[in-house]
């Protein structure tokens, strides 16, 4: 089915609609996650037809489990390799300029069948960051994490989407710290009304200040050529372009997402400190999804509702807008 999971420095509140198995629920992911790789949501796929009646009393009588598991899901355990970047230009002395670059590997076992596996995701994101002037912050810092995430049917309207990510988000010299340690998580359940609505509740623990649990609350509709995310804190719309099949499918979306993060930092005096950072982002993308081939999603968007934070000092910083530029491939 899953954030998942992309940035000025943090990672995005994942998506919230079950598709393809990632980070925030289950959907390849549309985005490189170069925000809060905390939270990634995405869509169910639709259900496979029912199995014939009538077997034949000699034949074995297993029980039969619907798969949610989407197009292109691999037989063993490797699933998928992802690298991507973002930048953030600075355009005032004032602000803030971003510079990111990640990669994550993808792995599934059962759990304990194929069908209901447990995704296990380790991950690395370093962060270049220019400016605030006057203002401590580091020249880049680094999240090293590893994501646990499963997602299984319960019945035939409910679906559950869990995660747990645990990670330690630093500069250079503050891996080790307590303050570098952070668990973030989500827990969500899917009600499919029919094959076309579908309908989420549950909540997003980002641990962060200002931000700890974020509700996760709304509705999706999809069909084959377009799909409406009605949810909270990553709305989307998208549009299957003319010419995609299952295996090589094209996409053109318009979307919001909260960014942002926090990380352990030794300020000039040697003390050790939490800098936090948040925002807001519209952007249109478009992404190209190929089943045992090269995919590539690029974005383009605008960042505002902007500020960086010195937790223990109390400082804070508004910032000023800016734009977003975002690109990854996966395989």
């Amino acid at each position: 089915m899953p954030v998942e999971n992309p940035s000025w420095g943090g990672s995005p509140v994942a998506e919230i609609t079950p598709e393809a198995p990632n980070s925030f629920l289950l959907e390849e992911p549309t985005s490189t996650p170069i925000q809060d790789d905390q939270i990634r949501l995405a869509e169910a796929p639709s259900l496979p037809a029912e199995a014939p009646l009538g077997i034949a009393l000699d034949e074995p009588t297993e029980p039969i489990v619907k798969s949610d598991l989407p197009p292109g899901t691999r037989k063993g355990a490797f699933q998928k390799l992802s690298v991507g970047t973002s930048y953030l230009p600075r355009f005032e002395g004032d602000s803030i300029g971003v510079s990111t670059i990640e990669a994550d590997v993808m792995f599934g076992v059962p759990f304990p069948r194929f069908e209901t596996p447990l995704l296990i995701t380790p991950g690395y994101r370093v962060l270049f960051l220019d400016g605030p002037t006057g203002f401590p912050v580091p020249p880049r810092v680094h999240e090293a994490v590893l994501d646990l995430h499963h997602f299984r049917r319960l019945n035939e309207r409910w679906l559950f989407d869990g995660a747990v990510t645990i990670g330690e988000y630093a500069d250079d010299h503050s891996f080790g710290e307590s303050e570098a340690l952070r668990v973030t998580g989500r827990a969500l359940g899917i009600y499919e009304a029919n094959e076309n609505w579908k309908y989420i509740v549950g909540v997003v623990y980002l641990n962060r200040a200002g931000l700890s649990v974020v509700p996760a609350v709304g509705a999706t509709y999809a069909t084959d050529d377009f799909k409406l995310d009605l949810v909270f804190p990553r709305p989307r719309i998208a549009w299957r372009q003319a010419g995609s099949t299952v295996e090589d499918a094209r996409w053109v979306y318009f979307q919001g997402e909260l960014g942002g993060g926090l990380w352990a930092i030794q300020t000039p005096t040697g003390q050790t400190e939490e800098l936090s950072y948040n925002d807001w982002r519209i952007m249109l993308g478009y992404e190209r999804k190929r089943i045992g081939a090269l995919s590539h999603i690029i974005e383009l968007g605008y960042v505002f509702n902007r500020d960086v934070e010195l937790e223990k000092a109390g400082a804070d910083f508004s910032l000023d807008d800016t734009l977003f530029l975002r690109a990854g491939v996966s395989y």
